[in-house]
């Protein structure tokens, strides 16, 4: 590459560079940034150098976690992938991951592109990087300030996915809204979802976003309800039901926070498969990373090994050693999401936890936290010994914790991080677990403080 194009990607690396070696970030999004205000069609240009095009995978929760399972598998498979693995999924992100891997001709070190991308930034994506396959894992309130109502979201989402003359799409059947999503597109449309009835239960959670059918609108009925408001569904009024699973997940073993183990069909024959990986959420994530290997056609054995390999990122139910104790480190940031943590980490029936409770409102995190009090924090509250809230809203988590039943005296504000850290561990005993819950921001800053201390290593490092 030539002229400005070239002077992008050298002045996004020398920024990378800079952000990291004086400690001023991860230099993920700042790069990118730049470089696209030096030239805008740099990702465009890049992402078209790919040998075997890009992926890009989009929805509220999960989204990080799919995008590092399937490029796991494709790293065993032999491929290159390029991707934005520390979850910077605007597409500053995603340039700068582009441009760090190219030299300043524009040759590239991989041959795929696996990106994640935040739902608003489909739209824009989809016509930067053509992708060869786009995955949807789901849709809930999230960031109100920033996204708008689920429906005005998925109909620019799915204006978006008008743009894409050809590929793959692989759809959350078990998400009614995600479900309708492709409707007028040219595209090959896949399913996933869950099929087994003993999983999950009946009734829908208090903070269920999708309830409706999105045809007529009348309330949904729910022969099973698996996460939040995904399950087994039909409308009684005009008939919309769940599609057909292409992919799809049974025999489930959820093990506590340990493991999970699932059969998957719909790759051939039958895969049994054991995530290390805990909670129900990370069975669909597992699901759709082995369901979008199997369209991009991977060989099964592998597919297998590069989810059982598969370890957690950063702040995804990450697991860190620390003073003699464990950190079990857990990004939490909207309602349904945080409901599933409150499941997961509840169902050893242990009491007296130790909660280090984080809650930020930047503009990544959302402005409004509101949605702490839809929450199930009550279904938290007998299983623990202690909460220290911090973050730049703290005393609102306090708050919130104290009216789901906490005592006061077990409640402690403590708005640094660092400080809120040392409280955390001087009061769990040698070989105990913390159980941090953390927004967006706060997990960036959390593990900053941790990576100070020698906890563990730069996200970007690892």
């Amino acid at each position: 590459m030539k002229g400005k194009s070239a002077l992008a990607i050298f002045v996004s690396k020398a920024t990378g560079f800079l952000s990291r070696k004086l400690g001023t970030g991860a230099g993920t999004q700042l790069p990118g940034r730049i470089a696209l205000r030096i030239d805008p069609q740099l990702a465009r240009k890049l992402s078209g150098e790919l040998e075997y095009g890009t992926v890009l995978i989009t929805g509220t929760n999960g989204k990080t976690t799919t995008a590092n399972i399937l490029a796991n598998i494709l790293r065993i498979s032999g491929y290159k992938p390029i991707h934005n693995r520390s979850g910077a999924n605007l597409m500053h992100g995603v340039t700068t991951a582009l441009s760090s891997s190219a030299s300043l001709s524009g040759k590239l070190e991989g041959n795929i592109g696996i990106f994640e991308i935040d739902e608003a930034t489909l739209p824009q994506a989809v016509v930067q990087l053509t992708p060869r396959l786009v995955v949807i894992t789901n849709l809930f309130r999230d960031q109100l300030d920033r996204y708008g109502e689920l429906e005005s979201l998925a109909a620019k989402m799915n204006k978006g996915l008008r743009e894409i003359s050809q590929g793959d799409l692989l759809l959350n059947a078990d998400d009614p809204l995600v479900a309708t999503l492709g409707e007028g597109t040219s595209l090959n449309i896949s399913y996933f979802g869950i099929s087994d009835d003993r999983a999950g239960g009946g009734n829908l959670q208090h903070a269920a976003d999708s309830k409706n059918c999105r045809s007529c609108g009348e309330p949904l009925a729910f022969h099973r309800v698996y996460y939040a408001h995904m399950g087994n569904y039909h409308c009684e009024y005009c008939g919309v039901s769940r599609p057909e699973l292409t992919f799809s997940a049974n025999m489930l073993e959820i093990k506590g926070i340990q493991e999970t183990r699932l059969t998957m069909e719909g790759c051939g024959s039958p895969l049994r498969l054991t995530l290390k990986i805990p909670g129900f959420y990370n069975v669909y994530n597992a699901l759709a990373a082995a369901g979008a290997a199997c369209i991009l056609r991977l060989d099964r054995d592998t597919i297998v090994k590069g989810i059982e390999e598969y370890s957690t990122v950063f702040g995804r139910a990450e697991w860190i050693e620390a003073e003699g104790r464990k950190i079990f480190l857990v990004l939490s940031k909207n309602p349904a999401g945080f409901n599933e943590v409150i499941r997961t980490i509840s169902s050893d029936g242990k009491p007296d936890k130790v909660l280090l409770m984080a809650l930020n409102d930047r503009v990544a995190d959302g402005t409004d936290v509101s949605w702490i009090w839809d929450v199930d924090f009550e279904n938290l509250v007998p299983h623990t010994g202690g909460i220290i809230a911090t973050g730049i809203r703290a005393e609102d988590m306090a708050l919130r914790m104290k009216y789901a039943g906490a005592p006061t005296h077990s409640i402690a504000i403590e708005k640094k991080f660092d400080r809120a850290l040392k409280r955390a561990l001087q009061a769990v005993p040698p070989g105990g677990v913390i159980y941090a819950l953390t927004t967006y921001t706060a997990t960036l800053e959390l593990r900053k403080v941790m990576t100070r201390l020698g906890y563990v290593k730069g996200y970007w490092e690892e």
